[in-house]
C-alpha cells in the first residue's frame, strides 16, 4: 500500500512538472510571435530601424530563437547594415546547417556585397539540391548579370523555366536578357524618413531682374504615415529700375497617410517682406491614388507673390486652388495641373498646363520624347503693372535623356521646342528650353547641380532668363 502511494504521489509530481513546462514553453512561443509580429509590422511599415531594434530585444530574451535570428538579419538587411546581416544569417547557420531560408538570405546579403563567388556557390548548392528552387535560381541569374555573364544567366533562367513555365519573374529576367537589358536585381534602399536640405538658386532674365534664392529645409518622421517638414527661404532681389528687396518665407508642414489611397497635409507660415510687413501663409492638400499608377488630387494655399523686384513692391499675396493629376503607365506619364488664384490687389490670375512624356529605357540611359502645353493668364491690367504679359501659350515639343552611371550619379538632360505667345492677340514664334541637372550620390549624402535657360513665364513678365542651382541633401 505504501509503495502504491509512492508511486501515485510521483506520478502526479512528473505530471504537474510536465504541465508546467508546456505551460512555460506556450508562454514563450507565444512572447516569441508577439516579437516575431511586431518586428514583421514594423517592416512592413518600412521602418527597419524600430524592426531591428525590437527584434534584438526579443532575441535577447530568447537567445534559443533562430526565427528570431533570422527575422533580424532581414531587417539588417533591409537598413543597409549588409555585415550584420551576413554575421547573423551564420549565426543560423551554425545551429540549422540545412536552413534554407537562411541560405538564401545569406547569399542576397553577398550578392549586395559585391562578393559574387561565395554567392554563386550558396546559390548553386541549393540548386544541386533542389534543381526546382526558384529563389536560388533568380538569385543566381541576377548575380550573374551583375557580373555581365549574360550567357550563363540565360542558361539558369531557361533550366528554371523548365520547372515554372508560368513565373512571371523567370518570364521578365528571360525578356530583359533577349532585350540586352542586362542589369540584374537592384536593391530597394531603405527610405529616410529624416532630411537636411539647403542651396541657393540664382536667376536672370533679359528684363534686367536678378534674383538670388536660399533654402533651408528640414523633413523628419514624426511616426509610421505622419511627417513633418520646416522651410525656410530668402530670396534677394533687385532690377536695373527697381530698388533693391529682401523677402523671408517661413513654412512648417504635416503630411499624414492614414491609407494607402489617401495622402491629407496641412501647414502654415508667415512671409516678410523688405519693409518688415509680415502676412500669414497657409497650405492644405488632399491626393488621392485609387490605382497604382493614378495619383489625382488638388491643394487650397495662400503663397506670396514675389518673382523680382518690382512685383515684391507691391507686398502681394495669393489666394486660391490647384488641381492636378498623374497617370503614369508603364513608359509613360502623362501630367496635368490647373489653378486659379485670387491676388491681394484684387486680380485673379489661372494656369494651365498638360504633358505626356515617352521613355525608351535602356540598361543605363533612359530616353524620352514628349509634348507639353502651357497657358497664364491674368484677369485685370492694373495700372502698377505688376503683370504682362495679360495672357501666355505655349506649345513644345521634348527629347531627353537621363543618364546613371553607377550608383554615384544620375544626369538628366532635356530639350524643349516648339512655339509660343507671349500676350494676347501676338502671333506665336519659335520657342526653346534647356535644362541640365547632375546628381551626385555619396552615401547619405546627395549634392545636385542644375542649369536652366528658359523663357520665365512669370507674374511680372515672359523673359528669356538663365537658372543655375547648387543644392546638398543629407538623409539621416
Amino acid at each position: 500500500m505504501v509503495q502504491t502511494q509512492k508511486v501515485l504521489t510521483a506520478t502526479l509530481l512528473l505530471s504537474f512538472h510536465l504541465l508546467a513546462c508546456t505551460r512555460v514553453l506556450a508562454v514563450d512561443d507565444s512572447a516569441t510571435e508577439r516579437v516575431l509580429a511586431s518586428g514583421r509590422q514594423a517592416m512592413l511599415d518600412r521602418h527597419y530601424v524600430q524592426a531591428a531594434r525590437i527584434l534584438r530585444v526579443g532575441l535577447k530574451e530568447h537567445p534559443g530563437d533562430n526565427q528570431l535570428r533570422l527575422e533580424l538579419g532581414r531587417a539588417y538587411l533591409a537598413n543597409g547594415s549588409d555585415r550584420a546581416a551576413i554575421r547573423m544569417f551564420r549565426e543560423v547557420l551554425t545551429l540549422e546547417p540545412e536552413n534554407r531560408w537562411a541560405k538564401l538570405e545569406l547569399a542576397r546579403a553577398l550578392g549586395y556585397a559585391k562578393e559574387y563567388k561565395d554567392s554563386d556557390r550558396i546559390y548553386q548548392e541549393l540548386l544541386a539540391v533542389n534543381a526546382a528552387d526558384e529563389a536560388a535560381a533568380i538569385g543566381l541569374a541576377s548575380n550573374l548579370l551583375h557580373q555581365l555573364r549574360s550567357s550563363d544567366a540565360r542558361d539558369v533562367i531557361d533550366k528554371a523555366l523548365a520547372f515554372h513555365p508560368d513565373s512571371l519573374r523567370l518570364q521578365e529576367y528571360e525578356d530583359r536578357i533577349a532585350n540586352g537589358q542586362l542589369g540584374g536585381e537592384e536593391r530597394e534602399q531603405a527610405p529616410s524618413r529624416n532630411l537636411v536640405k539647403g542651396g541657393a538658386e540664382y536667376l536672370n532674365d533679359s528684363g534686367g531682374n536678378h534674383s538670388w534664392r536660399f533654402l533651408q529645409r528640414i523633413d523628419f518622421g514624426i511616426r509610421a504615415g505622419l511627417t513633418g517638414r520646416v522651410l525656410f527661404e530668402q530670396h534677394l532681389q533687385h532690377s536695373r529700375d527697381d530698388s533693391f528687396e529682401a523677402v523671408e518665407t517661413f513654412a512648417q508642414q504635416l503630411r499624414w497617410r492614414p491609407r494607402e489611397w489617401l495622402t491629407v497635409s496641412a501647414g502654415g507660415g508667415a512671409v516678410r517682406f523688405n519693409n518688415h510687413d509680415v502676412h500669414a501663409l497657409y497650405d492644405t492638400s488632399l491626393a488621392f491614388q485609387p490605382r497604382q499608377h493614378l495619383v489625382f488630387g488638388g491643394t487650397f494655399s495662400r503663397v506670396p507673390i514675389i518673382p523680382d523686384a518690382e512685383a515684391t513692391e507691391h507686398r502681394i499675396t495669393a489666394q486660391g486652388w490647384d488641381a492636378f493629376a498623374n497617370w503614369t503607365p508603364q513608359h509613360w506619364q502623362i501630367n496635368i495641373r490647373g489653378s486659379q488664384q485670387h491676388y491681394s490687389d484684387e486680380n485673379i490670375g489661372t494656369r494651365e498646363s498638360a504633358e505626356i512624356i515617352r521613355e525608351w529605357p535602356t540598361p543605363h540611359l533612359t530616353f524620352e520624347t514628349g509634348y507639353r502645353y502651357r497657358h497664364a493668364g491674368f484677369d485685370q491690367e492694373l495700372a502698377h503693372g505688376y503683370f504682362n504679359p495679360d495672357s501666355y501659350h505655349s506649345h513644345l515639343g521634348m527629347v531627353g535623356v537621363r543618364s546613371q552611371l553607377g550608383k554615384r550619379y544620375r544626369g538628366t538632360l532635356l530639350v524643349r521646342g516648339g512655339m509660343e505667345s507671349a500676350a494676347a492677340d501676338v502671333p506665336f514664334r519659335a520657342a526653346s528650353e534647356i535644362y541640365s541637372a547632375n546628381e551626385f550620390l555619396l552615401g547619405r549624402w546627395t549634392l545636385a547641380l542644375d542649369y536652366s535657360n528658359y523663357h520665365a513665364v512669370q507674374d511680372t513678365g515672359a523673359f528669356r532668363a538663365d537658372s543655375g542651382r547648387f543644392t546638398f541633401t543629407y538623409h539621416f
